[in-house]
C-alpha cells in the first residue's frame, strides 16, 4: 500500500458527497486506501457514507449487512470497521478532530498517508501525480498548493511555493524559503506525510485544543529531514461555513493557541533551524493578538499577561518585521498592539 487517505467526518452531511466524489478516481489504485472515521455524527453523514461504498463496491447486499452490524456495534470501534476492497468505514464516539485523525493513522497501512477535511474537496490529480513518481525518492514531506473555496469562487491562499527553494534543498532551506510566505503554512491537509515518521517521531494530534494543526506541524517541521513538493492546484479549502470552528473566535479558540505558542517557546530547536521555526511562531502569536480584540471575547488579565511574556519569541525570529514589533507591545501592551495589527491587516 502507497497511500492512505484518512477524512475525519463530523456532521458534514451538506459538504461529504462532494469530498468524496473528487476522491473517487484515485480509488481505481489498488495501492491506494481510503479511510473513513466518522466521528459521532448525528446527521447523515453515515448513510452518505454507505451509499458512497455501495457506489464504488458495486455490492449493495453485503455494504446493507455490514451497516446493520455497524449500528449494533457502534461503542466498539474495532468492531465496526467497514471493509469494501480499498475503503475502511470506522465509526467512534465523538472525541474531536484530533482523535478522528488518530484514529486514522493507527489504522493505515500506506507508506504515506494524507488528511483530507470532509467539507473540502481535492484535485485527485495530483495524487495520481504523486504515485507515479520513482520510489527512490522518499521524502519525509511533500507540500501542495491549497486554494479557499467560497460558492464557485477560488481565491489565494497566501501560500506559493518555489520548487527551487524545496526540490533537492536542505532543511534549513526549505524553512528559509518557507518563512517567505505571508501566513504559516501549519495545516495537515496540504501536505502528504511519511507513515514512518508520524509512527517514529509519535507525530499524532494532540486532543482537546483548537489549532491543533499548527501544534502538529511545528513538531513535523521539527522532526522531517526531506521534503518535495508537487505542482498543481490540489486542495480546496471551503469558506463561509457558519459551523467552522476555524472560522470563529471564541474563548478556547485563544487559550488553545496561547497554550500551543507556550508549549513550543519552551522547545529546543536545532540551533540551525531555530529563528525559522520562531518566525513560524511569530506569525500565530501575532495572530493570537490580533483575534483577543474580537468584539465578542472578553480577555482576562491572566491571559494578556502571558501573552505578553511571549513577546520574546519575535526577537528569536528571522524576519525583522517581526522583532520591530516587540518594543511595540513592551510599550503599548497586548490590547493596543492587537488594534494595531487590526488597523494594518494583511500587511504583516
Amino acid at each position: 500500500m502507497d497511500l492512505s487517505i484518512v477524512v475525519p467526518i463530523y456532521n458534514v452531511e451538506s459538504y461529504l458527497e462532494e469530498c468524496l466524489n473528487s476522491i473517487e478516481p484515485i480509488l481505481s489504485n489498488e495501492n491506494v486506501e481510503l479511510i473513513l472515521v466518522n466521528d459521532g455524527s448525528k446527521d447523515g453523514s453515515e448513510d452518505i457514507c454507505y451509499e458512497y461504498i455501495d457506489k464504488i463496491s458495486n455490492n449493495k447486499q453485503q455494504t446493507t449487512n455490514n451497516k446493520q452490524q455497524t449500528t449494533n456495534n457502534k461503542q466498539q470501534t474495532t468492531n465496526n470497521k467497514h471493509r469494501i476492497p480499498n475503503i475502511k468505514y470506522i465509526y467512534q464516539d465523538n472525541q474531536g478532530l484530533s482523535e478522528a485523525r488518530n484514529t486514522g493513522i493507527k489504522n493505515s497501512n500506506g507508506k504515506y498517508i494524507v488528511f483530507i477535511d470532509s467539507d473540502d474537496f481535492i484535485n485527485c490529480q495530483v495524487l495520481l501525480d504523486f504515485l507515479s513518481k520513482d520510489d527512490i525518492d522518499m521524502p519525509d514531506v511533500v507540500f501542495l498548493n491549497a486554494v479557499k473555496y467560497d460558492k464557485g469562487s477560488v481565491s489565494y491562499f497566501g501560500e506559493d511555493y518555489q520548487p527551487e527553494k524545496i526540490l533537492n534543498q536542505s532543511k534549513v532551506e526549505v524553512l528559509k524559503g518557507l518563512c517567505r510566505f505571508r501566513k504559516f503554512p501549519g495545516s495537515a491537509w496540504n501536505k502528504i506525510i511519511k507513515r514512518e515518521l508520524i509512527i517514529k517521531e509519535k507525530l499524532f494530534f494532540e486532543k482537546g485544543i483548537y489549532s491543533e494543526d499548527i501544534e502538529w506541524s511545528m513538531r513535523l517541521f521539527n522532526a522531517a529531514t526531506t521534503f518535495s513538493y508537487l505542482d498543481g492546484c490540489y486542495y480546496y479549502y471551503r469558506q463561509g461555513r457558519k459551523d467552522s470552528i476555524t472560522g470563529t473566535v471564541s474563548e478556547k479558540s485563544i487559550k488553545s493557541l496561547l497554550y500551543i505558542l507556550e508549549k513550543n517557546a519552551e522547545m529546543e530547536f536545532n540551533r540551525d533551524i531555530s529563528s525559522y521555526l520562531y518566525s513560524f511562531l511569530s506569525y500565530e502569536y501575532l495572530v493570537l493578538l490580533f483575534i483577543m480584540t474580537s468584539k465578542n471575547i472578553e480577555c482576562d488579565a491572566g491571559i494578556k499577561r502571558r501573552a505578553y511574556h511571549l513577546r520574546f519569541m519575535l526577537l528569536k525570529s528571522n524576519k525583522l518585521i517581526y522583532k520591530l514589533i516587540f518594543p511595540i507591545i513592551t510599550l503599548f501592551g497586548v490590547d493596543i498592539t492587537g488594534r494595531i495589527l487590526k488597523a494594518i491587516r494583511g500587511n504583516v
